[in-house]
């Protein structure tokens, strides 16, 4: 508004040259025009103001309706998430062993399992599960396992997750082949760890992911053993399943 009003100043002046000067082509618009104009624009703009001061009215008073802070977003997570261990009653509960029937046939131990609960809902849960071939299978030798532990602390996942990196990549077999890495999509942080041995005829594979996300640190480990001429087993195969086991764990011992 401020350019056109001094627009239309300039054009007022015009309007009160001496009358020597040769007239204008185009006449000029009466003296006070632009008051009018400035008195509607100031009008307008109330009206704009006094509709989106209702409008703000109307969406502080919704979001409060409904217990959302006005300061804070409808999708913003309010306050981290919070796991717990205290309904746990067998951790193999969280566990899937339907994808070790890909590589085995069928269990040949009961699941192992331990619960610890240390202080309210922390505390460390462990599960194992054993699948085998039988004589009268094509590869009878061959062998998978899953192993899962989550630690459910009070401010030690990120140091206890940090520690597993650590212990994970000493523990790997001399002459084995490993590779290493870091993820994301499952909580906080992840890592992996692929370490495969081939002795004589039977190829041994090892694949760990952990993680860690807000108070729980969990490691998934599978275990194979496997005769040299069944299907090759190749790490893509393995970490899709272990990224899926972490995922039950951690919905499994989220706080609702």
């Amino acid at each position: 508004m401020s350019a056109t009003a001094s627009g239309q100043h300039q054009h007022g002046r015009q309007g009160h040259w001496p009358p020597t000067q040769p007239p204008s082509a185009y006449p000029s618009p009466p003296a006070g025009r632009g008051k009018p104009l400035l008195i509607v624009a100031g009008v307008v703009g109330s009206v704009v103001m006094l509709l989106i001061g209702v409008v703000i009215g109307f969406v502080a008073r919704d979001r409060d309706s409904v217990g959302i802070p006005t300061d804070a977003s409808p999708t913003t997570r309010q306050g981290p998430i919070t796991y717990s261990m205290s309904a746990i009653t067998n951790a193999c509960d969280l566990v899937d062993p339907t994808p070790l029937t890909k590589w085995a046939s069928a269990p040949r131990l009961d699941p192992d399992h331990e619960e610890t609960p240390q202080s309210g809902k922390f505390g460390v849960l462990r599960c194992g599960v054993y699948y085998g071939n039988s004589t009268g299978d094509k590869f009878p030798m061959n062998t998978a396992e899953i192993s899962v532990r989550a630690d459910v602390t009070d401010g030690s996942a990120a140091r206890k997750y940090d520690n597993w990196k650590r212990t994970t990549a000493d523990l790997a077999d001399d002459g084995s082949v490993v590779t290493s890495g870091e993820f994301t999509g499952v909580g906080t942080q992840g890592y992996w760890q692929f370490e495969a041995d081939n002795f004589g005829g039977i190829v041994d594979s090892k694949y760990v992911i952990c993680v860690w996300d807000g108070g729980v640190a969990v490691q998934v480990t599978i275990d194979l053993s496997r005769e040299k001429e069944s299907p090759a087993v190749d790490r893509d195969e393995l970490d899709a399943v272990a990224r899926s086991q972490a995922r039950k764990v951690l919905d499994g011992l989220r706080q609702k």
